[in-house]
């Protein structure tokens, strides 16, 4: 999978998940009791993904949204 803006890949997230537990719980706590979601996560990188047929032809391409890895797992607990 692609990473979003922030250019983190979930490889090395996962490699140093026991390092990242605490601050993405403390995190993740802060945001619940705030009711708040980080501005930055709500970020998208939006990239055109070819479908099929002509390549120069805009219809035949379809948008994805990037988004950066922790909004992804703000998502998952939510």
């Amino acid at each position: 999978k692609s990473p979003g803006w922030d250019g983190i890949c979930a490889d090395p997230v996962k490699a140093a998940c026991d390092c990242l537990v605490e601050p993405l719980l403390h995190i993740v706590n802060l945001s619940f009791i705030h009711g708040t979601f980080p501005d930055d996560l709500k970020v998208a990188q939006v990239v055109p993904l070819y479908k099929k047929g002509s390549p120069i032809e805009l219809g035949n391409y379809r948008p994805i949204s990037l988004l950066p890895l922790f909004s992804k797992v703000f998502e998952k607990l939510i």
